[in-house]
């Protein structure tokens, strides 16, 4: 009797662990943000996202580039925005990482879809020349995983080298060693390059990990965000944006054979900078504070922040980049960091008075721009500053 209950007892504790081994494998893996919505914007990545390249190289960029600089021409396969990274001549490439909302399974296999694209036109300098160079030789997409963000515990896949100039879905088989929390998407050179070379990826439209069986063929049809069951709080999920707006083709009209007086360029006075209202001009905002070492906005920065807003608004074919700027006495990384947030922190407050997030791009340049250089606490508060920076005056009928 006594050995017939052991063995029940064993058969149950058998079977249960297989039942949880099974449903373990049968739960899809989502990704936050995992269509790379945000902001358009270059150099920094898109929200639920960590910027895991190289240190002293710019992230990666939130597409439609809001100034046309990279000359990228493609439209979202998903949403209104989506991510672009390159690999340089320096060795050195683009890559975000994000925490996983539930662990990898140790020797499970899983299927990721996702869609990946290469732009004929992605201009940038050459790290080694320091001129114009074209971004557009294919590279490939590798996936890792880790224990934390940025950490590269395990290749677990990637994909072929990305050739097409049109939106193009892939399907990579993962193999999980361990039980990884964190994931990183990589861009990466052609395997055994002897020479590094500028390169770029697209990506948009990721689904959620499938997992399979390590030996069955990949699945036809990929998940979606909706065949997945909701077990976390999405911090992305209420994430809205709107596409970017083409620009107005420049039209020209033959003049009227009447003298012609030429108007006087408009001025503005926008915090402590009086200047021409142009493509390029620059008006520092010396009167926001932010409390020590953070990016929360003091409740005296109310006047300049509002001055803003009345700008803009006065102003709605305007866009402007928010330049966040930092003291002398920080560190490099740190200065950057904080002025890059400082920034959104302004773009943020000006968003909530219904300023279209494409007239609004956040950039941090750290200590690289100071105004003074006295080591004193009046050069200080100086260089830790913001300024609006005109980028472009949209044309109006």
């Amino acid at each position: 009797m006594l050995q017939s209950l052991r063995l029940m007892f064993l058969c149950c504790f058998v079977f249960s662990a297989f039942t949880a081994r099974a449903q373990n494998t049968e739960t899809p893996i989502s990704l936050r943000n995992a269509s790379f919505e945000d902001m358009p914007r270059n150099s920094s990545p898109p929200r639920g996202w960590t910027n895991c390249g190289a240190p002293g190289e710019s992230p990666p960029d939130v597409h439609p580039d809001p100034e046309f600089l990279f000359r990228v021409g493609m439209k979202a396969q998903h949403g209104n925005t989506f991510l672009g990274m390159v690999t340089r001549d320096t060795e050195t490439w683009e890559s975000v990482g994000q925490q996983l909302t539930q662990p990898l399974t140790a020797g499970q296999c899983y299927q990721f879809d996702i869609q990946l694209a290469r732009s004929l036109v992605y201009m940038s300098l050459s790290r080694v020349t320091r001129q114009p160079a074209n971004y557009v030789t294919p590279v490939k997409l590798r996936v890792w995983g880790g224990y934390s963000v940025c950490d590269k515990a395990q290749l677990l896949g990637q994909s072929d080298l990305i050739d097409n100039d049109k939106w193009s879905p892939y399907q990579l088989r993962l193999k999980a060693e361990a039980g990884y929390t964190h994931i990183i998407l990589e861009a990466y050179y052609q395997e055994a390059v002897l020479f590094p070379y500028n390169g770029n990826l697209l990506l948009d439209n990721a689904q959620p990990l499938r997992p399979i069986e390590c030996d069955a063929p990949l699945y036809d049809e990929p998940l979606t965000i909706a065949d997945v069951p909701e077990t976390f709080d999405d911090p992305d999920s209420e994430i809205s944006t709107t596409p970017v707006p083409p620009r107005p083709p420049v039209t020209t009209e033959p003049e009227p054979p009447t003298v012609k007086i030429e108007p006087r360029d408009p001025m503005v006075v926008l915090g402590e900078t009086e200047a021409i209202l142009k493509e390029g001009s620059i008006f520092a905002i010396e009167k926001i504070a932010f409390k020590a070492n953070s990016a929360e906005l003091e409740k005296e920065s109310e006047a300049a922040l509002q001055e803003i807003v009345g700008f803009m608004q006065q102003n709605d074919n305007v866009i402007v980049e928010i330049g966040g700027h930092a003291s002398r006495m920080a560190g490099s990384y740190y200065a950057t960091d904080l002025s890059e947030n400082r920034a959104k922190s302004v773009v943020s407050y000006l968003k909530s008075y219904n300023i279209g997030f494409e007239r609004l791009l956040p950039r941090g340049y750290g200590k690289t721009r100071p105004v003074c250089m006295e080591d004193t606490k009046d050069c200080n508060k100086k260089n830790q500053r913001v300024e609006v920076k005109i980028l472009k005056i949209k044309q109006t009928k």
